[in-house]
């Protein structure tokens, strides 16, 4: 092997190792264990304020995510590299890498909604914010099928989403950035049946517009009641609902009955 290949093939390597390391230090390598409220506590102590805790995620996740592209790219070269040498083997070694990789499970850490934070403002009228808001709206009426379970496309319900957060990243003080929450709460809940990040939006809709027609909590006390089986929480924000979104009489009618009904349970144990 020529000396200038011998270098090559060290340098691919070693930046492989390096990237490697970082990812295990950051993605984790042991066992996942059941936290204490005590332990929880003291690792919240590192990160004084929710301001620094969200500011230090962003930062982590991020640098995760260029370093996870960087490892892409190294084990791209890598096969490229053994291509060159001729050996068929290592090559194919470095591409199944690749793509166990590029097919693994990439999770969304941060959701804008996250980012944005609870102080957000909906106060003022902006007219792109609004066209936004109506492109989201025809990418969810394109997605959500037919009776709301059939013919379902996630790719626009997807689309809908990022045009949804695009409003409240770029337009954070429009009137509408409690109307896009709401709707990818909606999304969530619905179609995508991803219950938390559902909540993050909901709670997202009063808090940036206390006085919202949207029936923001009553979704989330259905989501408490429905899916995570949580009756306290089911059982305030039903309340909520009821003093909130008083517009909504068979939502309240709802929400009524299941606060008996709950009641009772819990009374019983």
């Amino acid at each position: 092997m020529a000396k200038t290949g011998k270098t090559e093939y060290k340098m691919v390597l070693c930046t492989l190792f390096t990237l490697f390391l970082f990812l295990l230090s950051v993605v984790g390598c042991q066992p996942v264990e059941r936290q204490s409220g005590t332990t929880v506590g003291k690792t919240l102590e590192v990160a004084q304020g929710a301001d620094l805790q969200r500011n230090t995620e962003v930062e982590l996740v991020e640098q995760m995510a260029r370093y996870r592209s960087q490892y892409e790219k190294y084990l791209e070269l890598l096969g490229d590299f053994y291509d060159r040498q001729g050996n068929n083997l290592k090559a194919r070694w470095s591409r199944q890498e690749l793509e166990h990789l590029q097919l693994g499970p990439k999770h969304s850490y941060l959701v804008v909604a996250e980012i944005a934070g609870a102080e957000l403002k909906a106060t003022t009228g902006i007219v792109e914010a609004d066209l936004l808001y109506q492109d989201g709206m025809k990418y969810y009426h394109k997605g959500r099928g037919k009776l709301g379970v059939f013919f379902v496309n996630k790719k626009n319900l997807y689309l809908a989403i990022d045009k949804f957060n695009e409003l409240i990243t770029n337009y954070p003080n429009s009137d509408k950035i409690d109307d896009a929450a709401f709707q990818v709460g909606e999304i969530y809940h619905y179609y995508l049946k991803d219950y938390h990040k559902a909540l993050l939006y909901y709670q997202r809709v009063w808090q940036w517009d206390d006085q919202t027609p949207k029936p923001a909590r009553y979704a989330v006390a259905r989501i408490y009641d429905d899916y995570l089986h949580d009756r306290v929480k089911a059982l305030e924000y039903y309340q909520k609902s009821i003093n909130m979104e008083s517009a909504y009489p068979n939502k309240v009618e709802y929400a009524r009955n299941r606060i008996e009904e709950i009641s009772k349970e819990l009374l019983k144990e």
